[in-house]
């Protein structure tokens, strides 16, 4: 977890999933290793922390991890092509507000089907967002939905802390800020950077 070019702030990027969508497995468990040597060459000052079963595990550890800062950004390590503005604008707002969740208002038609495949109804996208990461809270912010939630998972930080009855601020995202969760997606990744559309900028380290 590196500190970013905020004072009090760290990040935490989450890479502990089973991956099994991309057919590989990138838990720390069975890859501790190489995922060490790959961050102590980007962030020196980093410290690798094993993560849960679960995403929601996996964010508790990092914020156990994380003591002495006050806001925490926790990223998908899926998300390579996250733009340093990005993270600082979230930064700012959380410390304003409690919380920055990055995402996407929804352009695309949205409908619901049933177990064939059949279209059921169109579901209105007003005021729908699509999430992304970075998620960024205010630490007092993250304890309390932890004693809150117990044990139970969620699929992002964000609905952690709204099932605890918290508030969660959503901030404008970008495209750029694409998931590669498929080998399909990665090919793409791999296209995009070869034709310098995108890029993995250093970290700034405080």
């Amino acid at each position: 977890m590196p500190s970013i070019a905020n004072a009090g702030a760290v990040c935490a990027i989450l890479a502990a999933g089973s991956s099994t969508r991309a057919g590989t497995d990138k838990r720390p468990d069975a890859s501790r290793g190489p995922i060490e040597a790959i961050v102590r060459s980007r962030a020196p000052e980093a410290n690798v922390v094993a993560g849960g079963e679960t995403r929601t595990q996996s964010s508790w550890a990092a914020l156990a991890a994380a003591h002495d800062a006050d806001v925490i950004a926790i990223h998908d390590s899926a998300r390579p092509f996250v733009p340093p503005s990005l993270f600082a604008r979230c930064v700012e707002i959380a410390r304003a507000e409690g919380s920055a969740v990055a995402g996407l208002p929804l352009a695309d038609t949205v409908r619901r089907a049933d177990e064939a495949g059949v279209a059921i109804e169109e579901v209105s996208r007003e005021g729908l967002w699509s999430a992304q990461t970075p998620q960024v809270f205010q630490r007092a912010v993250l304890e309390r939905a932890r004693v809150a939630v117990a044990d139970r998972s969620f699929g992002d930080d964000a609905a952690a802390v709204r099932a605890a009855g918290l508030p969660v601020r959503m901030v404008l995202g970008e495209r750029r800020n694409l998931k590669i969760t498929t080998m399909e997606d990665l090919g793409y990744a791999r296209e995009l950077v070869a034709k310098g559309l995108v890029g993995m900028p250093a970290l700034q380290i405080r």
